[in-house]
């Protein structure tokens, strides 16, 4: 059974699913890590989900406390590595480590660190929310998929479903974790990165066919790529799946990439496109579309952070 979460990645993600934990397990069994500056404001503004304020229990990476069942990470990519030094101390024997990161890297820097007894492979999915300051909206929770490495149906894959089940967060365990953690990845390259450099909305993307058709153009280069990966099954019927997916969802709603753009925060660029096309070079895929977009997502990121320096 599981009785202690520790969360550590308290954006538009991680928010929603210590609150679902939270209100299930009791706040006090449910630790947001956090660095002393941020403990202090979130402890005196709280964070507001949809309207209501929230006081999660917030710890520091510097308290003692006792080893966490599960770990959920929900931080960017470039924030993992200070995320795995934070979460040491809530790292016992039998502890389960979940990563919620976009991208196909996260799992393995951690099995490193932590070996792979402790790791899930996992992500999150279909989820809208929007972040600004300690506000997050959200019109959706998202689904969070999750398994183990060699798709066994283990007793931690049971009792973690059953907690996801009572705590009301939507998820599934698909029959092949590392396919669907791939064809999530074609997503992150494509309509995350297309749409920061377009500022189009899900709507735009599922809806104009300049931008529509080019995400389809790119995730086939990833589709290329998955199969030289020795990855099985992905292919267009995931694509469509995908095309389906954004256009079920707030029209105006934006992806996490064009997000951090328009407020001058760093992208993860580097864990979607510049990784599909160093992949690419190093199977021998071309990846032309793929290498273009992340250059100009590149320049994009710069001159809106210029911008808004500038202010």
């Amino acid at each position: 059974m599981i009785r202690t979460v520790s969360v550590i990645g308290i954006g538009a993600v991680g928010a929603i699913y210590a609150w679902r934990l939270s209100e299930f397990l009791g706040y006090d069994h449910v630790r947001v890590i956090v660095n002393q500056e941020r403990q202090t404001r979130y402890m005196a503004e709280g964070m507001v989900l949809n309207g209501s304020r929230v006081d999660f229990n917030f710890v520091t990476p510097q308290m003692q406390v006792e080893p966490a069942d599960l770990i959920l990470l929900a931080t960017k990519n470039h924030h993992l590595e200070q995320a795995i030094e934070d979460i040491q101390g809530h790292v016992g024997p039998e502890t389960m480590i979940l990563s919620l990161l976009n991208g196909i890297d996260s799992e393995a820097m951690l099995e490193a660190r932590f070996g792979p007894e402790h790791v899930l492979y996992g992500f999150t999915t279909v989820l809208d929310s929007t972040r600004v300051g300690t506000r997050i909206d959200f019109s959706t929770e998202g689904i969070i998929y999750f398994g183990e490495k060699r798709n066994t149906r283990t007793v931690r894959i049971e009792t973690l479903a059953e907690l996801f089940t009572c705590a009301k967060i939507n998820h599934v365990v698909p029959e092949n974790i590392e396919r669907e953690l791939w064809a999530k990845f074609m997503v992150n390259v494509s309509i995350n990165t297309i749409s920061a450099i377009t500022r189009g909305t899900y709507g735009d993307c599922a809806h104009i066919p300049a931008i529509r058709d080019l995400i389809v153009d790119t995730q086939r280069e990833v589709v290329a790529l998955a199969q030289k990966a020795g990855i099985e099954g992905l292919g267009d019927a995931y694509i469509e799946k995908y095309q389906k997916v954004f256009a079920s969802l707030e029209y105006d709603g934006k992806t996490s990439m064009l997000q951090d753009v328009e407020a001058g925060r760093p992208t993860e660029n580097k864990w979607f496109c510049v990784r599909a096309s160093k992949l690419g070079k190093e199977l021998g895929v071309p990846t032309p579309l793929i290498d273009v977009l992340g250059r100009i997502a590149d320049g994009a990121e710069a001159v809106q952070r210029r911008h808004i320096g500038n202010r």
